[in-house]
């Protein structure tokens, strides 16, 4: 709506009909996608052209605004397209001599060659007036006003009111003034003398109550509300960029900083296919290649390649490559490669990868790979593979590969964890841990291999490594003797398919002995199982301080379980004893009074006995 004070009918003359849907549309949300490549069916066998385009526009969901006389609406066309383009239906109605511009929830239609007419010049003139709210009548702050052609903008002052010096060179001029919360509106002026325009901007949602509304500046956020950028950028320009939304992509702009260059003070409302920023850029969004000396910062999309000498940010969704000599920092999911120099970081979805010099950092899901110097971090899902120096954090599921220097930590483990000290998966480990120290999982349905394992069940898988404890278990205490140690104790500790054991024993003349040992037992009957130990320790004199020599034994035995605590066993045992020769020993030809084999050597001999074994398992 147009509102005029005083003497203002007089001196302004609007040329167009503004051309727009009946009511507020319910718009649905498509993000940065353009009008124009939007698809629709139509079916027209003959109406007028005014009537094509409303019915085009209800299709796709947005506006026409064009000049009354550029567009003749009572031309008689007749159409019919399935799943055509937008842009596609335009050139053939309209012609090469009509150029659309995406701008805000518009297409405005405008002349694509102008006349010798419009081409003698006109001097500069200036548009001013008031902008107030439809409903409210209050003076609208910070609301943009954009001249399409030339990039000119202003925004408005705290009372409403603005002003806006118009370029000469063209005799029609669109102007677009639009506000965020509020419906776009655009009008065609014809060059005159200096011109005010009142103008009543309805808000969206107009029909409903609007509570707590309160004056003032709007509100930034995205990349905006970012200190750096609030540092860089100057306000006017996010007040566009926050307002004002242009559709149709720019072949080219470049700029020194992000105030000065070919865009001007509407660069973050503009989507570019090529961009060259020598210091540093702000802009709208990115199909094409973009190369910054220092900074990229793009608010919306980007689709291509991005370059940026210290780093990128981007607030919307990616796809391509970003390179940043020290970071990239994204606001949105992407899809394809991320290199930066110290760090990435992504709030959301990274279809591609990761390589960060020092780390990377996403509060989303990975589906793809990292790799980090130091450090990987990922809130949600890892559907690929972290490698890292240092570490790699996921908090919660990991269906792949983690592979670090130091530290892994999942939530649920379905793949592969490879860490030079510690795994974590703090609940399922249904894949393979394997640690130069320790694994641990909550439970375990897959394979645990390192120096020690933990875990509180076992339930379909293995520990394997020099000690492992399972809290709900295979753990014991068994006394035993044999004919050389006549009192000994062990402690085992693992599964029944496969556990860990440590043993001590003294016999005759105060030999002792230790020993580490592996084992697994079998069921056989409900009381009745066998299990089959093998073990390698060794022989030691500590009044004469004087070792002995190495002791490995192979001890089957049956085990015959009383109660839950309390079980007897037995069975035969075979002995290899290696010791010195220049060393004593219990007898001449070694630890045992007899065997079934002895030979010696230069420097050692091997006794070779086979003995027994009886003892009670606590």
């Amino acid at each position: 709506m147009v509102c005029l004070e005083g003497n203002a009918a007089k001196t302004i003359i609007i040329i167009g009909v503004i051309f727009t849907l009946p009511g507020i549309f319910g718009f649905h949300s498509y993000g940065q996608s353009s009008y124009l490549s939007r698809k629709v069916s139509v079916d027209l066998p003959s109406c007028s052209l005014e009537v094509a385009l409303n019915e085009i526009g209800k299709a796709a969901n947005f506006r026409f605004s064009y000049d009354a006389d550029l567009i003749p609406g009572n031309k008689q066309v007749s159409l019919k397209a399935k799943d055509a383009t937008v842009n596609s239906l335009l050139r053939e109605m309209l012609g090469k001599d009509v150029r659309p511009l995406e701008v805000g929830n518009h297409v405005i239609l405008t002349r694509n060659r102008s006349g010798a007419q419009e081409k003698k010049p006109f001097p500069d003139f200036t548009v001013s007036g008031t902008l107030l709210d439809a409903n409210s009548h209050r003076p609208l702050e910070d609301a943009t006003i954009f001249e399409v052609d030339n990039k000119r903008s202003a925004i408005s002052a705290g009372n409403g009111t603005y002003k806006l010096v118009m370029p000469s060179g063209k005799k029609i001029r669109s102007l677009s003034f639009s506000k965020s919360g509020y419906s776009d509106t655009i009008i065609f002026i014809r060059q005159v003398v200096n011109q005010k325009v009142d103008l009543l901007l309805r808000p969206l949602y107009g029909g409903l109550t609007r509570v707590n509304v309160l004056p003032g500046s709007l509100k930034i956020s995205g990349t905006d509300s970012m200190g750096i950028v609030n540092w860089l950028v100057p306000r006017e320009s996010m007040v566009n960029a926050q307002n004002l939304e242009v559709r149709t992509s720019r072949t080219f702009q470049a700029s020194i900083i992000p105030y000065i260059g070919t865009n001007w003070k509407v660069t973050g409302s503009i989507t570019n296919r090529f961009s060259l920023n020598l210091l540093a850029g702000y802009t709208g969004g990115l199909k094409g290649i973009e190369i910054g000396g220092l900074l990229n910062i793009t608010r919306n999309q980007i689709r291509g390649v991005q370059i940026g000498g210290l780093g990128n940010i981007v607030g919307g969704e990616g796809k391509g490559w970003q390179i940043g000599g020290l970071f990239n920092f994204d606001l949105g999911k992407f899809d394809g490669v991320q290199i930066g120099g110290l760090f990435n970081y992504a709030p959301d979805t990274i279809i591609g990868m990761q390589f960060g010099g020092l780390t990377n950092v996403l509060t989303g899901q990975i589906k793809g790979a990292q790799v980090a110097g130091l450090a990987n971090v990922v809130t949600h899902n890892c559907d690929g593979y972290q490698i890292a120096g240092l570490m790699n954090l996921t908090l919660m599921d990991v269906k792949k590969v983690q592979i670090s220097g130091l530290f892994n930590f999942g939530r649920n483990m379905d793949g592969l964890q490879i860490a030079g000290l510690v795994n974590i998966a703090s609940r399922h480990n249904s894949g393979v841990q394997i640690a130069g120290l320790i694994n641990y999982a909550t439970f375990v349905h897959g394979l645990q291999l390192g120096l020690i394992n933990v875990s509180n069940t076992i339930e379909t898988g293995v520990p394997i490594g020099l000690f492992s404890y399972v809290l709900e278990g295979y753990h014991l205490f068994e006394l035993s003797g044999n004919e050389i140690f006549y009192g000994n104790v062990a402690f085992k500790s693992g599964t029944k398919t496969f556990y860990n054991f440590v043993q001590f024993g003294m016999g005759s003349d105060y030999k002792i002995h230790g020993s580490y040992g592996i084992g697994t037992i079998f069921t056989l009957k409900k009381k009745l199982s066998m299990n089959i130990d093998a073990s390698a320790g060794f022989v030691y004199h500590p009044t004469d301080t004087v070792y002995h020599g190495l002791l490995l034994k192979f001890n089957p035995a049956l085990e015959y379980r009383f109660a839950r605590h309390f079980a007897i066993f037995a069975g035969p045992a075979y002995n290899f004893f290696l010791f010195p020769k220049d060393q004593p020993s219990a007898t001449s030809r070694g630890l045992s009074p007899y065997d079934f084999y002895f030979t010696s050597t230069e420097n050692a001999s091997i006794q070779m006995w086979i003995g027994g074994i009886v003892g009670v398992r606590l």
